[in-house]
């Protein structure tokens, strides 16, 4: 009676293809050693949940490494890692020597940053940290940093704004067990101009009793006018798309300043059409 097939390693199988490799156009695969593989020191995700990283270990104790981590070659003969610091640290975990590994050319930190960022569990001021040290060491303008790592420079420029927030803020959402809220909240509170404003709603998210700033923000406004012109205000904003309408098709870059005016106009305008729907529901 034949024996049945041993379940085959990716490494195994990779290393028996006659075929695998031999294109410049296909992924080098090796098996490294964790002693000559170093973490990325610009690695977007600064913490790491210990209990999900003994789960990760366990699983890859049973299943195996399903997903190679991605490394680059560096000085003499070593690796820098580039995306994967979870799985290297649950190889740790196991007191594995080595792991397999993908082999790049790519830039790592686009690769460690886009990775992240395609994944939902990424802090989004982590993610706002990554952006800014990117557009400082390689001089991106946020449009180029957006091409870069397939995001919109609305985006782009969300995130950054969340940089500005005050450092009680950054440090206690990142570190907090047990308060979890969205980027969209996140967003909303670095709209705000005053450092003051943003640590008095971040106490008031924190207990439960705000759970969204536009809200509160709407309910801070001036009175309506007792007769107001919405045939002029939609006059107004007639001529204002128009105007932007004419900056497209000029098709000039704008620059990163005159751009955040826009947006800043833009966040203006939805802040104001968010006042008029509670008085259309009463």
């Amino acid at each position: 009676m034949a024996k049945p097939d041993r379940p085959s390693t990716l490494h195994g199988k990779l290393t028996r293809s006659m075929f695998f490799a031999t294109s410049p156009d296909l992924p080098r695969i090796v098996e490294v050693d964790l002693d000559r593989l170093m973490p990325n020191p610009d690695q977007p995700r600064k913490t790491f949940d210990e209990a999900a990283l003994q789960e990760l270990a366990a699983s890859i104790d049973k299943y195996g490494l399903i997903q190679p981590v991605t490394v680059k070659e560096t000085m003499g003969d070593a690796y820098i890692l580039v995306a994967g610091e979870r799985r290297y640290r649950a190889h740790k975990l196991l007191g594995r020597t080595t792991i397999a590994a993908i082999v790049t050319q790519g830039n790592p930190d686009e690769i460690a940053l886009i990775e992240n960022l395609q994944r939902e569990d990424l802090h989004p001021i982590e993610a706002a940290e990554a952006l800014s040290t990117m557009m400082e060491r390689y001089r991106y303008s946020q449009e180029e940093l957006g091409r870069a790592i397939g995001k919109s420079r609305v985006t782009v420029n969300e995130l950054l704004r969340l940089n500005a927030l005050p450092a009680k803020i950054k440090a206690e959402c990142r570190t907090s067990d047990t308060l979890t809220l969205r980027k969209s909240v996140l967003i909303e509170l670095a709209r705000l101009d005053e450092p003051t404003e943003q640590l008095r709603l971040w106490e008031e998210l924190k207990t439960g009793q705000l759970t969204t700033v536009r809200a509160t923000r709407a309910r801070k406004t001036t009175p309506a006018p007792s007769k107001p012109d919405i045939d002029k205000a939609v006059a107004n904003g007639q001529r204002l798309v128009t105007a932007i309408k004419a900056l497209a098709q000029v098709r000039e870059t704008l620059s990163d300043a005159d751009y955040q005016r826009l947006l800043d106009l833009y966040q203006d305008i939805r802040l104001a059409l968010d006042q008029l729907a509670p008085r259309r529901e009463d």
